[in-house]
């Protein structure tokens, strides 16, 4: 269960469990641009659920499940009473990639979060060498 309650101007503070964060809006929508909006939180949701679930996957298949990547954007719609899409771009060694991707295309979709959302909205899933991640990695 989380909670969600407002702070000053567009800010808000959310807490789950005894954990807790600040979103806010974009200085464009009005806000301080001090948090991530609920959009990138959702996103980053969904790109821990697909990481943890493809870890695990890549993990019991003696694979190297540490040095991954995993981007989610949203991706707009197709038609204009269509709802956006989703796009969850995996980033993996090529011994990952040469191993074969079908379990870990799977994987990606069959956390708790990302299985839920895929329920209303559709989910794309592509997979990329580690090498073509765009942000350097952080320790």
């Amino acid at each position: 269960m989380v909670f969600v309650r407002p702070v000053t101007g567009k800010k808000l503070l959310g807490s789950a469990g005894r954990h807790t964060v600040v979103t806010d809006r974009t200085v464009e929508d009005g806000g301080t641009d001090t948090g991530c909006t609920s959009g990138e939180l959702l996103l980053l949701a969904m790109a821990s659920c697909a990481t943890g679930s493809i870890r695990k996957t890549l993990a019991a298949g003696g694979l190297p499940a540490d040095d991954i990547s995993v981007e989610v954007t949203l991706v707009p719609p197709k038609a204009p009473s269509a709802r956006d899409g989703i796009l969850i771009t995996l980033f993996l060694p090529q011994l990952v990639l040469a191993a074969g991707t079908e379990p870990i295309v799977a994987a990606a979709t069959s956390g708790g979060v990302v299985s839920r959302i895929q329920l209303g909205s559709h989910v794309e899933v592509r997979c990329k060498p580690l090498e073509c991640f765009p942000h350097p990695r952080q320790s």
